[in-house]
């Protein structure tokens, strides 16, 4: 298990090369604050929550590949389905950056009955998305 830890971790340090890659520029903000996003506009001093604070946007094309093949690298039941581990990975970062039980939701979100998710594999897959998709 250590070798497929190991390559996870190193995976996800690779990765973090993939955002710096990235064709954006400080020009696609269009000079709004808050890199183009609209302010909010309630009271002078309240805070409209925000459902998706915490939830990075969903990954495409090679951000994507990159996650799928990190989780991949810690079990790869843990990617059998696609679309629902980059569901799992995004709502996973709002636990990792809120302060939440990050390693019991883990289990939790990429478990399922017919495959536990180890204490491990669920640290595993916390560092993979702190280094990747969980870094905005």
């Amino acid at each position: 298990m250590s070798t497929r830890l190991s390559t996870a971790v190193l995976l996800a340090a690779v990765l973090l090369a993939v955002p710096a890659c990235s064709s954006g520029t400080d020009d696609d903000a269009g000079g709004k604050p808050g890199g183009g996003a609209t302010p909010s506009t309630g009271a002078p001093g309240s805070k409209v929550p925000d459902i998706s604070e915490g939830i990075p946007e969903e990954p495409t094309g090679v951000e994507r590949a990159a996650l799928l093949a990190a989780l991949k690298a810690v079990d790869p039941a843990l990617a059998a389905d696609a679309d629902r581990a980059v569901a799992n990975a995004r709502q996973q970062c709002a636990t990792i950056t809120g302060g939440g039980n990050a390693v019991a939701a883990a289990q939790s979100r990429f478990g399922s009955a017919g495959h536990q998710v180890t204490e491990e594999q669920a640290k595993a897959v916390n560092e993979v998305l702190k280094r990747t998709l969980c870094t905005s």
